[in-house]
């Protein structure tokens, strides 16, 4: 069984690096904005996650390769 992917993958791959990227932009800008303590922590929080699964994904393609 080949572990490649196909080009059908990477492009789904790569349209959800896309849009983890979008949602870490789109959450830090929204903590950057907010003057509560509590929506700000929760907002980094969200980007944070956002900026983790982007860099597991981007690795695991690097991986790929």
């Amino acid at each position: 069984m080949s572990n490649s992917l196909s080009t059908k993958d990477l492009s789904i791959l790569e349209d959800q690096l896309n849009h983890e990227a979008l949602a870490n932009q789109k959450a830090a800008a929204y903590a950057e904005s907010l003057q509560d303590p509590q929506l700000k922590a929760f907002a980094n929080t969200l980007a944070s996650h956002h900026k983790h699964r982007y860099e597991a994904m981007y690795n695991y393609l690097n991986g790929q390769q």
